[in-house]
């Protein structure tokens, strides 16, 4: 009663204290519907896997070796593989032809910041339960740079894959950026581009996470002079990246840029890169937030760089044979991966455009592993391949042969990370 009546008296009077009023009522809803947005968030939090394993454990798992470490056999069934496809049915993005750089983090020191790499903060490799392979674990307030050195040239593609698992309490976590750079007169791990990463040109996205969404930003820079920027977006899809693997595709041709996550276009920009100079680094950045570590995973793994934009049907019609790293599988399986889509789009509508064409489809492996083991994968590879062009992409069955050549016909260094990337590859052939 005494409250009130002090509470009264500080009110003006009339239509102006009706309106305090209102706003009082308003920001007293505004607070309820947070705290519910708040626990619910902590609910679902609780619910997601942590997915964090500390830098110091080993992993509880081991895998055999068999091309690049082989996991089970997985579900190797036509309609398997056909949904898998189906799932990034609009992705047309085509891998370079020549792989520059790939590394997974196999071999690397867990709790260690990957060999060659440079950093300004503790951002370390680490494993995570549930999800195969070594992840560089980005700590925030920290740029990271790879161990690169070669030149993307004119026309390149970029690859990888990314982990967001967040612990939302209510607060903005830290958003984070990845992005390439041309390093100019700087090595490509100078202490310079940690503190701000731009050099002679660069681009990045920046992610912003929010509980039901993401704000992303797309900007790109001429030195310090910015050259495009398209403003903070909403974006839905975003959500869909927590708490799981999500693969990241960058395609670079001259100026134009496209940067596709899980088989979406997120920006197809014809004036995105400045004209001059060449990219030769990819980096990755973590900002600050009120979050404890803990409470923040961002993680990255199997990063590929490959240079050249291949032209499908110029290899296939005209030279006879075309190459592709871009047909990925499950390790040690045939089973398919989504971001295929793209490459086997491609050659489903040359076949289709040259109804009089045949092809021998032929798998290949890396060197890791044993060699009977891979002959026999490269061979149900192929297999899978043509399974899906007929399944998916109604190509007659008999317009396609199937084979493997395993780990017997490698076209580059198999004691390299890069060399094992282009090794592992599909061919056609034109019969």
């Amino acid at each position: 009663m005494i409250l009130s009546m002090v509470f009264s008296a500080m009110l003006p009077a009339g239509a102006h204290a009706q309106s305090i009023l209102n706003k009082i009522k308003g920001r007293a809803e505004q607070t309820a519907t947070q705290k519910i947005l708040n626990e619910t968030d902590k609910a679902v939090s609780k619910g997601m896997d942590k997915a964090i394993e500390s830098a110091t454990k080993t992993s509880k798992e081991t895998t055999s070796a068999v091309d690049e470490g082989a996991a089970g056999p997985g579900a190797d069934t036509v309609a398997a593989k056909q949904a898998t496809i189906q799932s990034f049915s609009k992705y047309d993005f085509v891998p370079g032809d020549s792989v520059l750089y790939a590394t997974d983090f196999t071999g690397e020191a867990v709790g260690e910041l990957p060999t060659g790499w440079n950093s300004n903060g503790s951002s370390v490799v680490v494993t995570l339960d549930g999800i195969p392979g070594q992840w560089l674990r980005m700590a925030q307030r920290t740029v990271v740079l790879t161990d690169n050195e070669k030149s993307f040239g004119p026309d390149f593609t970029v690859e990888f894959d990314m982990v967001v698992q967040i612990d939302f309490k209510g607060w903005l976590p830290p958003s984070f950026k990845f992005g390439a750079l041309a390093t100019g007169t700087e090595s490509t791990t100078s202490n310079k581009l940690l503190s701000d990463p731009k050099g002679d040109k660069s681009f990045y996205v920046e992610v912003a996470p929010l509980a039901d969404a993401g704000n992303l930003v797309l900007e790109s820079y001429e030195k310090y002079t910015r050259y495009f920027n398209n403003p903070p977006t909403r974006n839905p899809l975003v959500r869909q990246w927590y708490g799981k693997v999500s693969h990241v595709a960058i395609q670079g041709q001259k100026e134009r840029l496209r940067i596709w996550v899980d088989g979406e276009k997120l920006y197809d920009v014809p004036k995105g890169i400045p004209k001059g100079g060449e990219f030769n680094q990819l980096f990755f950045q973590l900002s600050s937030s009120p979050y404890d570590d803990e409470q923040i995973g961002v993680y990255f793994s199997n990063i590929k760089i490959a240079k050249g934009l291949p032209d499908t049907r110029h290899k296939l019609v005209e030279e006879g044979t075309f190459s592709t790293t871009g047909i990925l599988f499950d390790t040690g399986a045939a089973k398919l991966k989504p971001e295929s889509a793209g490459v086997l789009k491609a050659i489903a509508a040359v076949l289709t455009q040259h109804p009089d064409i045949r092809v021998r489809i032929v798998g290949h492996t890396d060197g890791v592993g044993d060699e009977n083991t891979n002959l026999e994968l490269s061979e149900r590879r192929a297999a899978a391949v043509s399974e899906v062009l007929q399944a998916e992409y109604h190509i007659d069955g008999s317009r396609l042969e199937t084979g493997g050549k395993g780990e017997a016909e490698p076209v580059a260094d198999n004691q390299t990370a890069a060399g094992r990337a282009q090794n592992r590859r599909v061919e056609f052939i034109k019969l």
